[in-house]
């Protein structure tokens, strides 16, 4: 059984590589910045006290899933269940996959990335692996029933992904109302003692403080949300005026790209392992600077 042949891409942050292939796979006519700007996916940041690396999975991306629906896409979760559950709720889980893949929708797991289900065989679910056989983050496969591939990680969760009709005629204004919402309601997108937008960046700063740090985390976090920031640039650079709310005119949306480039600049250099906590600190605290001079811009421009 082939849920899709169209590969998922190897993006640091793996639930849009998941949205891109999908899109793709069903013909929707979507670029992956348009995915990851539309979605509010672009605007997020998350952090641990720690730096974890789970920081870019553990906050409520619920309302960037309803988000990704203005992409013509469907993204919703079928169920998630601990890798020691009982086997016989594992083959109920597993029966709803394979009769959405017989339907004809895509479907991803989640476990410690986001993997598309490519098909599955008598032995169990075959998965995409975005970064290849060297990720053991993302495993080749699924074995049925027993899930041995995810004994050691977090609950396993599955999703469906399908074609649906685009609920709004602004899908840009309502990104950028998630991306204000974001940044000045934090606390609403995240849970203790994880942190959201420009709180997160104040923990990202105190924990490159510290004498002793998470260097897989801090360039884990840099790296995914580097990309988010960089298809933000990327979407501003192109957008047509057509696309945009009444209230953003072509100009400081080119300019809004820029500055998001800048954040991605910074954030991509703060992930360097060679560069002395110091140096990634100032990064760190530039790109918190110039997001929080975006997000006034928006503010500003969007009342009037």
């Amino acid at each position: 059984m082939k849920a899709t042949e169209t590969p998922q891409p190897s993006y640091d942050t793996s639930l849009l590589g998941v949205a891109v292939a999908a899109a793709q796979h069903f013909g929707l006519d979507r670029t992956p910045a348009e995915a990851f700007v539309l979605s509010g996916h672009a605007f997020a940041l998350n952090i641990h006290p720690d730096l974890c690396p789970s920081g870019p999975y553990c906050w409520d991306f619920g309302r960037s899933l309803a988000l990704l629906a203005n992409l013509g896409l469907e993204m919703r979760e079928l169920g998630a269940l601990p890798p020691t559950a009982d086997p016989r709720d594992k083959r109920r889980l597993e029966d709803t996959v394979r009769r959405e893949l017989e339907r004809g929708a895509v479907c991803s797991l989640l476990n410690l990335d986001h993997q598309i289900v490519t098909g599955c065989d008598a032995e169990g679910f075959v998965l995409a692996r975005p970064w290849g056989s060297e990720a053991p983050s993302t495993p080749a496969r699924l074995t049925f029933g027993t899930w041995d591939e995810c004994q050691s990680g977090p609950p396993v969760a599955f999703y469906r992904l399908a074609p649906c009709a685009a609920p709004s005629e602004t899908p840009l204004g309502d990104a950028l109302d998630f991306a204000l919402e974001a940044w000045r309601d934090p606390g609403r997108m995240t849970e203790a003692p994880y942190r959201f937008g420009p709180e997160a960046y104040g923990l990202w700063l105190a924990a490159l403080g510290n004498a002793e740090i998470d260097e897989h985390g801090n360039w884990w976090n840099a790296s995914v949300w580097a990309e988010c920031r960089a298809f933000a640039a990327r979407y501003f650079s192109v957008v047509s005026p057509e696309a945009l709310p009444e209230w953003l005119p072509p100009r400081p949306a080119r300019e809004l790209g820029e500055r998001y480039a800048a954040v991605a600049d910074r954030l991509r250099d703060a992930s360097d392992r060679t560069r002395a906590s110091v140096s990634r600190h100032d990064l760190v605290a530039e790109a918190r600077d110039i997001e929080a001079d975006c997000i006034e811009r928006l503010e500003r421009l969007s009342s009037g």
